[in-house]
């Protein structure tokens, strides 16, 4: 919980935040919209469009209704829509459900700026939404941990109660290990208690009983020792870096090359945008064309996964992307 709320969380000094081991992130996502649903008698929750395929999973199989709210700038299929999302949210009854990328938006890369998440923040205090937060890149993302959480941060500071969602899967190379927290922020340590105790007797307990505990002692390890916690943070800055810098190298590629971007800018927003992918704007047919010609493998809504890709990928890549576009 201090990972994603920081040193300075009211909420964790005055005991208010009730916190679960979870089976990763899926598992974090999936106990929160169950306890939304079964305690709180949330039966719709309000998720990004487009948002991680698998949101939409987790949230009907819990009991919630899925409504899609303005978040991708469909004109330019590469930016935000930050009007249309902060219009869709304003207009939403009081008590509802959102659920927020925290960072590294999934599966566009595309995250609000801090001045964006500040006024979203004060939004959701004045309009009284429920924030439901997944944080699956925190450190990942931008290199800095505390940078990574600063809009679940700045929910807090504003006075929300918001909902936040670990998975340790990606962050500390722990995938199948399956590590990952739930931590519902409440309005009292009493509060805190009762929801803990009842998230694990009727949520945890008939699902899972109890989480793994190897990559949990792991995970401890690193984040509770000083020297590992610092080279840690280190390794994650090394690794969002050489991502960054395959997105400038392919910006770069794909402007040396003439390649037409699909938005009508210079792909610069290939650099903008932040994570493991880049939202590219190609459509399914030049998708599909990558794959079939040149054997260069996007989802078909045009993500590119940026951390797989490496130097030597960079020149045939932009070349295979001018060539389909032409077409």
């Amino acid at each position: 919980a201090k990972l994603i709320f920081g040193d300075e969380s009211a909420a964790l000094a005055e005991g208010r935040c009730a916190t679960l081991q979870t089976l990763s992130g899926t598992g974090a996502v999936s106990v929160a919209a169950a306890a939304l649903c079964r305690m709180a008698g949330a039966r719709t929750i309000h998720v990004p469009d487009p948002s991680w395929g698998n949101h939409g999973h987790i949230f009907r199989s819990a009991g919630l209704e899925v409504q899609n709210y303005a978040y991708l700038d469909h004109r330019t299929g590469t930016t935000l829509d930050f009007d249309g999302m902060r219009a869709a949210l304003s207009g939403l009854p009081r008590g509802s459900v959102v659920l927020l990328h925290a960072c590294a938006h999934n599966p566009t890369g595309i995250d609000p700026s801090g001045e964006q998440w500040q006024e979203l923040a004060e939004l959701f205090a004045g309009r009284g939404l429920v924030a439901l937060f997944d944080s699956a890149y925190q450190g990942y993302a931008s290199g800095d941990l505390d940078a990574d959480a600063a809009s679940v941060r700045a929910f807090e500071a504003a006075g929300v109660l918001p909902v936040a969602c670990q998975s340790y899967a990606k962050s500390l190379g722990l995938y199948g290990e399956r590590i990952g927290a739930v931590n519902f922020v409440c309005a009292s340590r009493e509060e805190a208690e009762a929801v803990l105790s009842t998230v694990k007797q009727t949520i945890v307990r008939p699902a899972y009983s109890s989480p793994p505990l190897h990559g949990a002692r792991l995970a401890a390890e690193v984040l509770g020792d000083a020297a590992l916690f610092a080279q840690w943070r280190g390794e994650l800055r090394g690794m969002a870096n050489r991502v960054h810098r395959m997105r400038v190298l392919l910006a770069d590629a794909l402007r040396a090359e003439g390649a037409p971007s699909p938005d009508g800018g210079d792909w610069g927003h290939v650099v903008d945008q932040i994570g493991m992918f880049a939202y590219t704007g190609l459509s399914a047919s030049h998708v599909d064309s990558l794959r079939e010609r040149h054997h260069v493998y996007l989802t078909r809504d045009g993500r590119m996964s940026m951390a797989a890709m490496k130097p030597a990928d960079i020149e045939y890549v932009a070349r295979a992307v001018r060539s389909v576009l032409a077409e």
